[in-house]
């Protein structure tokens, strides 16, 4: 770990941290539509969910390697500082912003911190700003593809589930459809949303420490998330079995769309996308208030996240006299 220099283990230790909370809180959807169907037993939800964000965080990720560590270039010392003061203010906002109940990203605190450091560090570090903007754009993108996508979707799957006669088989084409979506969304939050976890870590440790340290952090992650799990799961099902996972896979195709292409997206506004989009079926006053939500985490994340990230900047600066 290079020399395995205090800032080296400071940031490999909060990426080990942000890959557990961020998968717990992401991969409520996932299990949460288990727990609320009975799908699958409980502990059977936990297997399935923890194998799937094993092997998006260890394999799946590998696209997402270059979203964060080649993004920013410059001295090591002033480079590390950077990445772990964003990293540990993105992970503080967004644990604290989800907890009250705001849903955030990891990518739109992380990436806007990055972009306000380098504007203010007098040319010590240097910055992709294509890719920063083009990453921005997909997070404008990709909500509301998910929207047309999880539409199409259940409309696929109504006209899927009607062609069954026999009530036995519908029961078991449901039961599929929904552990296919738990599963998936598993995949795509440990390939994306770790994915750019791991490729911070990678400013600071070598790549299979960090891929395997992390991929076990998130699977881990998923096993404290059951009372978000319980709560979003209910929530969703109100949606109907087909529309629950009509939403979550035609979103999280568009998530896996954006991750093969190495893209950070944000998981949870995709989702939530794809969760409106079957919900304006019928416009009711919980869609009004998820738009609000949604609305309200793209103003408060960022700010609140780069307040952090510069107060985080100046100590590191100042405690390791860079």
């Amino acid at each position: 770990m290079n020399g395995l220099s205090i800032l080296d283990l400071f940031l490999f230790t909060v990426g080990l941290i942000a890959a557990f909370i961020v998968s717990g809180n992401n991969n409520a959807t996932s299990l949460g539509v288990l727990f609320a169907t009975n799908a699958a037993r409980r502990r059977n939800s936990y297997i399935i969910n923890t194998v799937a964000m094993f092997l998006g965080a260890s394999v799946g990720s590998v696209t997402m390697y270059d979203s964060v560590y080649s993004i920013v270039q410059g001295p090591q010392d002033y480079v590390e500082a950077s990445v772990f003061s964003v990293l540990f203010s993105s992970v503080f906002s967004f644990y604290y912003l989800n907890k009250i109940g705001v849903p955030s990203s990891l990518s739109q605190m992380l990436y806007p911190s990055l972009a306000v450091l380098v504007l203010v560090s007098h040319g010590e570090i240097l910055f992709n700003w294509f890719k920063f903007w083009f990453t921005v754009g997909s997070w404008i993108i990709s909500p509301l593809v998910a929207i047309v996508a999880s539409l199409l979707m259940y409309k696929t799957m109504k006209s899927r589930i009607k062609g069954e006669s026999r009530l036995s088989r519908q029961m078991k084409i449901y039961r599929y459809l929904i552990m296919t979506s738990s599963a998936f969304t598993s995949f795509v939050v440990g390939a994306n949303a770790v994915g750019i976890i791991i490729s911070a870590g990678l400013t600071a440790a070598p790549l299979l420490l960090v891929v395997l340290a992390y991929s076990v952090s998130a699977s881990i992650g998923i096993f404290f998330s059951k009372k978000t799990a319980i709560t979003v799961g209910f929530r969703l099902t109100k949606l109907g079995y087909v529309g629950a996972s009509s939403s979550i896979i035609g979103s999280n195709v568009v998530n896996q769309v954006f991750t093969l292409f190495g893209i950070p997206i944000s998981i949870t506004q995709t989702i939530l996308g794809g969760i409106i989009g079957l919900s304006l079926r019928a416009m009711t006053r919980d869609v009004a208030k998820q738009i609000r939500q949604v609305a309200k985490g793209w103003l408060i994340s960022p700010l609140l996240s780069i307040i952090i990230s510069l107060a985080a900047y100046g100590i590191v600066k100042s405690v390791l006299g860079i």
